[in-house]
């Protein structure tokens, strides 16, 4: 019989469940396995990959069309006719005696029915091999699915073997798929720490109460958000979205984007991507809401695993530490509770990647200027933020104020200050650790 959890995003995409969701077609080839994938947890799938063994487990389709056939699958029942589901994963080869002259990695696009039989694959989706794979690799796929038969759901599915009569287990980790479309929602929520007030949860919201929180935004946002925002062509809000008060009150723009795939793989094709950027408002209390100030976030995804990211003009943004399931049921995304485990990057660029206020985490405030990679904070050197406050005011006074919607207006209150009470540049340093001018806070996104 089918699994029941699974819908059109993988259930236990990286084996740390115990493969919760996946469907074991040779229980005796494979099995759950300790792994070194980069960015992949502690578990994988392994599978006993050996070149007399793969034509008799499964037995092959009766139809004749698998040499071998699928050793482990997943079905994703709500994914229909049309449907355009991609899907990437890593793999690598633990060579054996005797040693392997190479090996093939074969994903699947099956069906299946209601008895849990596989049936002829939709689509060829054989990926060549070769030399073994002595590391991890990062492989993608994609196919177009086609009308599905009385009772059947499509599923993807995995195997794999070696040549010249070799032996081996090629693991397999980091399996994600995304179906393109749209449906899918987000339920996030934030706290800015440069608008957050201690002991109170919530946030401040001078930008809206002194109106220049920008109902549309400008084509070009690289000045106004960073150059990370997406573009704003099209985006507006209508104005009674900013009437609102009370702890629904819109404190600021922000995006989310959607990630997919495993960091540290760059390849063009099967590596780490940006698949999606899009525009939402906050609240006061850290909801994160779509264009009309209350619904959840509409993503444009059908469904999928993804890696989800919340970002502000001036405040360092964060990304989840694992991919999320994403579909119509909007997916919870509290970057707010110190519970939520959030990605960081390796040494030397590792740190904090929120800032602790109490029990609750808050984005670090003071992004005002981004001119070097990896992001991040900086007081001093190329590319600091705190010549951003200057240049602001106008360069030459230290004690102008101005005021307007600014990316150098760092704690969120209608003016850029350099000096004085309630000044921007202070909050900089309190942002990089205080006591060490040269130190330098760096965004945990890759």
């Amino acid at each position: 019989m089918l699994p029941g959890a699974a819908v059109a995003q993988l259930t236990d995409p990286g084996f740390e469940q115990g493969g919760a969701g996946w469907v074991l077609a040779c229980p005796e080839l494979t099995w759950i396995a300790p792994s070194t994938a980069p960015q992949g947890g502690s578990m994988a799938m392994a599978l006993q990959a050996t070149s007399t063994d793969y034509p008799y487990c499964p037995p092959v389709d009766p139809q004749g069309g698998w040499t071998p056939a699928p050793n482990f699958y997943q079905p994703l029942p709500q994914v229909v006719a049309g449907d355009v589901v991609r899907f990437k994963f890593l793999a690598r080869l633990e060579e054996g005696v005797p040693q392997p002259s190479g090996s093939a990695i074969l994903p699947y696009a099956i069906t299946v029915d209601a008895e849990g039989d596989m049936h002829f694959p939709v689509t060829d989706l054989t990926l060549g091999g070769g030399n073994p794979l002595a590391t991890w690799e990062s492989f993608p796929g994609q196919v177009t699915v086609p009308e599905l038969s009385a009772g059947h759901v499509f599923a993807i599915g995995f195997g794999a073997h070696t040549f010249g009569g070799g032996n081996g287990v090629v693991h397999f980790d980091n399996v994600a798929v995304l179906v393109e479309g749209s449906g899918a929602r987000l339920n996030a929520k934030a706290w800015l720490d440069g608008a957050f007030v201690p002991g109170t949860n919530l946030m401040r919201d001078d930008l809206r109460v002194a109106g220049l929180i920008p109902t549309t935004l400008p084509t070009y946002t690289n000045a106004m958000m960073g150059p990370n925002a997406p573009a704003g062509t099209g985006i507006s809000i209508e104005p009674a979205v900013l009437t609102v008060a009370g702890n629904n009150a819109i404190v600021d723009w922000v995006w989310v984007e959607l990630h997919f795939g495993t960091p540290g793989f760059t390849n063009a094709s099967s590596g780490f991507e940006t698949v999606a950027k899009r525009y939402a408002l906050i609240q006061r209390d850290g909801d994160i809401v779509d264009l009309d100030g209350s619904s959840s976030v509409p993503l444009p995804i059908k469904a999928g695993n993804c890696r989800v990211v919340v970002r502000h003009k001036n405040h360092l943004g964060v990304m989840s530490a694992e991919p999320l399931g994403l579909n119509a049921t909007a997916t919870l995304f509290d970057a707010r509770a110190a519970s939520t485990p959030l990605f960081a990057l390796a040494a030397p660029h590792t740190g904090p990647a929120r800032k602790t206020v109490g029990s609750t985490r808050t984005l670090w405030a003071g992004d005002a200027w981004t001119l070097n990679a990896p992001h991040g904070v900086l007081y001093t050197g190329q590319g600091n933020d705190r010549d951003a406050i200057l240049i602001a005011i106008g360069g030459n006074t230290p004690t102008h104020v101005v005021a307007g919607y600014h990316r150098a207006d760092i704690n969120l209150n209608g003016e850029v200050k350099y000096t004085g009470e309630n000044n921007d540049r202070d909050i900089l340093l309190q942002t990089i650790g205080g006591s060490t001018p040269t130190e330098v806070r760096v965004e945990q996104v890759p």
